[in-house]
């Protein structure tokens, strides 16, 4: 009986050792998880920190240089309830290149951006139409810019500058913005100081097809 119990014993033991073992590698992922944080997948810039409103997917969608619109879905924490929080929730009234950046962006007129009744808005819809900018950028900048809620809130967001093509050909301005040849144009504010650089080198519209698998592989 002894030489039946005592392999068995042994490989009790051996096992137990091997738990043990794995403990302090098991424990020592300790908290903050990667599947914990905040993980926005998005070609475009966002701002999902502190109780305040939610900034997503930020672009400048631009049919050519120096000329595009803003569109972003903006929306409230996920704290807040929309059914009772989304009328009183501060909108969007200012949009402007930070102050450290290297950009000159104008933002033309546009009317304050309210959340609707399920808490979320989002400018790329055609039906509501994002904010027209101009200044001194072009499809591939990435440029710092600071949204001004009306509860006097301030959001800075990397954003980028992207063509006006594909996904996003049906990028529209506010209703009553100027569109030419069914792109999206911005006008600047007729408060706004012209922008020199933007009026002497425009740009022809960007070519939105894509490249000939020929040409390509030239």
């Amino acid at each position: 009986m002894a030489a039946v119990t005592t392999p068995l014993r042994r490989k009790l033991a051996l096992a137990a050792g091997l738990v043990t073992l794995g403990a302090p590698v098991l424990s020592s992922c300790g908290f903050d998880y990667a599947t914990d944080r905040p993980n926005v997948i998005a070609h475009g810039g966002f701002h999902v920190d502190g109780d305040g409103m939610r900034v997503l997917a930020t672009r400048i969608v631009a049919a050519d240089s120096h000329a595009g619109v803003f569109i972003a879905t903006i929306a409230l924490n996920p704290t807040a309830n929309a059914a009772t929080d989304a009328a009183n929730a501060p909108t969007l009234t200012g949009l402007s290149a930070r102050g450290d950046s290297d950009y000159d962006v104008q933002a033309g007129d546009f009317k304050p951006v309210a959340v609707g009744d399920t808490g979320a808005v989002n400018l790329a819809d055609p039906s509501i139409g994002g904010i027209p900018v101009t200044g001194d950028f072009k499809a591939g900048s990435s440029i710092p810019l600071t949204l001004t809620f009306s509860d006097g809130e301030k959001i800075s967001i990397q954003t980028p500058v992207v063509t006006q093509c594909h996904e996003f050909a049906d990028v529209a301005p506010q209703a009553g913005g100027k569109k030419a040849g069914g792109k999206a144009t911005a006008s600047a504010s007729p408060s706004a100081e012209p922008d020199s650089t933007a009026s002497s080198a425009a740009s022809a519209p960007y070519d939105c097809s894509f490249p000939d698998a020929t040409t390509a592989a030239e």
